[in-house]
């Protein structure tokens, strides 16, 4: 058997035992289909890449698998968006450049991920109905931030880059954020469809958890042979370590990915595990995908579950109740761990309490004065080779890591790209909470503006920990969308009479 055939059973029996255990969780999807389409997508997927002898043989093969799955009648573009959300994962997205021709040297660089919006969220630009909760062009908000990001980080470049880099860096921008968030935001025409995309993603994070767990034991990066398969070198292809154990990454490609992954999974499975009918399903789920978060070794991710885990007690019931109980919990253990020498190894992987890795706080620290100074001299539109500064940040692999992502937006776009990224997320984030205190909203359409609230909260805050890098992108901007839908969806529509009468009232005709 060749060597990277090895890793391709223990992935595909962790994914069958996995959907096998989420047919007890759902077994009404279990009995319609939804469940077996996404587990035969996830499974025929992964042995086209491990068979696939290059990555074009996968690229050109993928999207006929995929179509096989949207065949059936009913709503393609939602169910085109669920399985590109729950088959992101599937795969590395490991990179290749596509051949140019007539004086062009490469058109653009090809991955898993790229691949699979070309043959999902292309198709289902054109599925997208009109309705009467359907937003037009330039209809939301958010859109004007999103277009407002998206021009910066064009005009930044315009003085610097040929026609032909600009069509491509337009191009690549267009598939890894504009497309999901346009297709995430307004694809979904009732709630069913949004919350399938929400199961679709949870399913493949659960089964990269089961394996991120079997990479640490067993020291095996399972993925790894996908790169191999397809006579590749990839720069993601490193074994990191942690005090001695493996950092797992599964096939998110790094474990500071995987570890943002798992956090966005974690916010979801808390808006769905209602619908699971055995309590100790729900506990299961949620064991895994802390189980495969821990074995990441993400400690920025960790303190994002953390904030996660504090925002829902927030906007739960009872909030100050619940979230005293957790503090007092959650300190007695610690200090308990703190006294236990086989527990001390833990208390050492903490960020900011333990001894392992405290360089990594250093770097850090010292990256946000380096990066902070240099925007500062030039704040609006970005530090022009702003890598030319930050020599000192080198690093052994020969790289320097800008392993923040509100810098590296700073830095490239200045204060008016900053902006315009982070007023998208908070124009989305203040339509949740109104429907999160919305009165006449139906109550599951307020836990789930509250779980994606916190949710996107929290992976702002990982943002600060990460670079934006592999599905980073299109993973945050599918969030962004899916917060929209959400409100559109479930925020009660005011008829015509009720929007006149509340308009005479505020000038006092009434």
């Amino acid at each position: 058997m060749p060597s990277h055939l090895k890793a391709l059973p223990v992935i595909l029996a962790a994914a069958l035992v996995l959907f096998w255990i989420a047919g007890f969780a759902w077994p009404a999807l279990a009995r319609d289909g939804e469940l077996r389409r996404l587990r035969w997508a996830f499974l025929l997927l992964t042995l086209l890449a491990f068979a696939s002898p290059s990555i074009w043989v996968y690229v050109m093969a993928m999207p006929v698998v995929v179509a096989a799955f949207l065949v059936p009648a009913g709503d393609r573009g939602a169910r085109a968006a669920t399985l590109w959300a729950g088959l992101l994962l599937a795969v590395p997205s490991v990179g290749a450049y596509l051949p140019g021709f007539g004086g062009i040297g490469n058109f653009f660089e090809m991955t898993h991920a790229r691949a699979l919006t070309m043959a999902l969220l292309v198709p289902a630009l054109v599925w997208v109905r009109q309705g009467p909760r359907a937003p037009g062009p330039l209809g939301v908000a958010v859109d004007w931030f999103v277009l407002a990001f998206f021009a910066v980080q064009l005009a930044v470049v315009l003085p610097y880059a040929s026609r032909t880099d600009l069509i491509r860096q337009a191009f690549v921008l267009c598939l890894d954020t504009l497309l999901p968030y346009w297709v995430f935001s307004r694809v979904f025409q009732d709630p069913e469809g949004l919350r399938s995309a929400l199961r679709a993603f949870v399913l493949t994070a659960m089964v990269l958890s089961v394996l991120a767990v079997f990479e640490s034991v067993r020291r095996w990066p399972l993925y790894d042979a996908v790169p191999e398969a397809w006579h590749m070198s990839w720069d993601l292809n490193v074994f990191l370590e942690r005090a001695g154990l493996l950092r797992a990454k599964a096939s998110a490609g790094h474990s500071l990915v995987l570890g943002s992954v798992l956090v966005v999974a974690l916010g979801f499975w808390a808006a769905l595990r209602h619908e699971v009918p055995r309590r100790w399903l729900g506990h299961l789920g949620t064991l895994g995908l802390v189980a495969g978060l821990a074995a990441s070794m993400a400690r920025g991710s960790w303190l994002g579950a953390l904030l996660l885990g504090l925002l829902l007690l927030l906007l739960g019931a009872a909030p100050i109740k619940r979230l005293l109980l957790a503090g007092v919990a959650g300190a007695g253990a610690l200090l308990v761990a703190a006294q236990i020498p086989a527990m001390r190894f833990v208390v050492d992987l903490l960020p900011f309490i333990g001894e392992v890795d405290a360089f990594n706080v250093t770097y850090r620290q010292r990256l946000f004065e380096i990066s902070i100074a240099l925007i500062s001299n030039s704040p609006w539109l970005g530090v022009p080779g702003y890598l030319d500064h930050m020599e000192e940040l080198r690093q052994g692999q020969g790289i320097i890591d800008i392993v923040n992502s509100y810098l590296a937006i700073g830095l490239a776009t200045g204060v008016v790209g900053l902006g315009a990224f982070v007023g998208g997320f908070a124009t989305m984030l203040w339509s949740l909470w109104r429907l999160q205190r919305e009165r006449d909203a139906a109550p599951e359409g307020r836990q789930l503006a509250a779980c994606l609230l916190a949710t996107t909260l929290s992976l702002m805050f990982v943002l600060v920990t990460t670079s934006s890098i592999v599905i980073v992108p299109a993973m945050t901007y599918m969030l962004l969308g899916l917060g929209v839908s959400c409100a559109r969806l479930y925020l009660p529509q005011r008829d015509a009479s009720h929007a006149l009468a509340a308009a005479a009232l505020r000038h006092g005709r009434l």
